[in-house]
């Protein structure tokens, strides 16, 4: 009875892979699209501050023909 109930409860190599392949699936996508939305939202700050650089640049070069 007590083996009964021991081989019951322990998985074998198959299961193992299942629960694996079940459990590590959703895993590895959920950790792929939390890094690529934090890569975007780094991308997007960083070019947001060069936008703003090319800004001012025009902004002078604007001042500097408009002086001359």
């Amino acid at each position: 009875m007590t083996n009964n109930v021991l081989s019951f409860l322990a998985p074998g190599p198959y299961e193992l892979l299942i629960v694996l392949f079940v459990l590590g699936v959703p895993v590895a996508v959920i950790v792929l699209v939390v890094r690529y939305a934090l890569r975007t939202g780094r991308e997007s700050r960083r070019l947001r501050l060069e936008v703003g650089k090319l800004a001012d640049e025009l902004e002078q070069m604007r001042k500097q023909t408009k002086d001359a």
